[in-house]
């Protein structure tokens, strides 16, 4: 792709045609003439623009597009093209059609164009963990968003800098992104449900991980009521496609078409289900660490049941949280029976096979069930000595000395105790 000059389009189209100079300059001009135009050594008239784009069986506008408009163009192909290989997981595409837009954006001083491949940059690089260089594509993206006047961006991009910020552990850093896109949000009346519901949950993170339990409940609270408009707009979205539906079989066409539109509109804000999956389960994890676990299990089952809809692969990570809340109220068959049902999901990956190790651990350990849990023991080092996981393993081999200290093994007590210190010192987490 590339951008071209009027006298570029002109010659291109004339090729495609098959034409010589001489056929399409016909009695209206020279060929001499029309080879000064695809030079660029001279401009046409718009009466000579309307007669080529005749005779080429084109558009004129095609010609008229200026070299900033098809720049742009191109680097919205090149955004959708970064957005569609970021969802895919495959970062080398992304880079590379970042990289391709970005030589347009430099080119034709394009803010806008610019600001998404530096937002699309810092998405990679949080997805890879290098978040020193994702913090500083993201406030460059923010600066240019901000110069753009695009709204919607600016709070993207404070939301991804909170996240960025939590992950790099500065929480009140965090919260003060968080807010400065709430305040934004508001501020310019931007109506999107879905981001508010995303801006109070991570609100509600923030004041959790301060310790501030009481601001905590109070913004997990303003999630749940935000996620409940949603769902109504939804009852409201299927009313409309309701009546479109009813003014359609009246052959009333007009109104069948406007309620469509408004139908599309309502969908089209509230039909990002894989968010609202996500916002549900971390909701449930608040909870959860608030003690309110009667509203924990509300807000998973309606994750779970998202992610059912969607066959969205991450389902094991929720029901993670709901095998963490039945071992929290001592409900250990219910537990067992959700290991069983991720394992079935996601047994296949590593760290959430290890992380049923751990449930099975805590649930024997809690019926005092020595014979269970020395074999859930033995089978968690066997199961993760294969694997490159040696903190982990640490853990076990700790875990089953401390087991065999309990029964009086200890010869046993030693022998993994030991292999569990060696591995802490290997990894540098105690001194030699």
């Amino acid at each position: 792709m590339e951008v071209l000059t009027l006298g570029e389009k002109i010659k291109l189209k004339r090729k495609e045609k098959n034409m010589t100079l001489k056929e399409l300059a016909g009695d209206r001009i020279t060929p001499g003439q029309i080879s000064l135009v695809e030079s660029g050594k001279s401009n046409p008239s718009i009466d000579l623009l309307e007669y080529l784009a005749q005779k080429l069986e084109t558009d004129i506008e095609y010609f008229l597009e200026s070299e900033e408009k098809q720049a742009s163009r191109i680097c919205e192909f090149y955004s959708n093209l970064t957005d569609s290989a970021i969802s895919a997981g495959n970062f080398l595409r992304a880079i590379e059609a970042i990289e391709k837009g970005i030589f347009y954006t430099q080119e034709y001083n394009l803010t806008y164009f610019r600001a998404k491949f530096e937002y699309s940059y810092a998405r990679i690089y949080f997805e890879k963990g290098q978040l020193e260089k994702a913090q500083l594509h993201c406030l460059t993206a923010n600066s240019l968003f901000l110069k753009a006047d695009c709204i919607d961006y600016i709070i993207r991009s404070f939301i991804m800098l909170g996240n960025i910020s939590l992950e790099m552990g500065y929480t009140n850093t965090a919260l003060n992104y968080f807010m400065q896109a709430d305040t934004i949000l508001s501020d310019y009346n931007h109506v999107d449900e879905l981001l508010k519901a995303q801006i109070l949950y991570n609100i509600a993170n923030c004041y959790m991980k301060l310790g501030n339990l009481e601001q905590a409940v109070n913004y997990a609270n303003l999630t749940k009521d935000k996620l409940s408009t949603i769902e109504d707009k939804r009852k409201y979205g299927e009313t409309l496609m309701l009546l479109s539906i009813s003014y359609a079989n009246e052959n009333n066409l007009v109104e069948a078409l406007k309620y469509a539109k408004l139908a599309q509109k309502i969908f089209s804000l509230i039909e990002a289900n894989s968010e609202i999956a996500e916002i549900e389960k971390n909701l449930g994890i608040l909870y959860s660490q608030t003690d309110n676990i009667e509203e924990s299990f509300e807000h998973l089952e309606k994750a779970v049941k998202l992610k059912l809809e969607q066959d969205n692969k991450s389902i094991a990570d929720t029901l993670v949280v709901f095998c963490e809340n039945y071992i929290r109220i001592k409900d250990y068959n219910k537990a067992l029976e959700m290991i069983d049902k991720i394992l079935k999901e996601n047994g296949d990956d590593e760290k959430v096979h290890i992380k049923c190790f751990e449930f099975q651990y805590k649930i024997y350990d809690g019926l005092n069930d020595m014979k269970n849990l020395e074999k859930v023991l033995l089978s968690a080092v066997k199961y993760i000595e294969k694997l490159d996981h040696k903190k982990e393993l640490a853990d076990f081999y700790t875990l089953l000395g401390k087991f065999y200290l309990k029964i009086n093994e200890k010869e046993l007590a030693i022998k993994y105790i030991d292999k569990g210190l060696d591995l802490y010192k290997s990894l540098g987490l105690i001194l030699s």
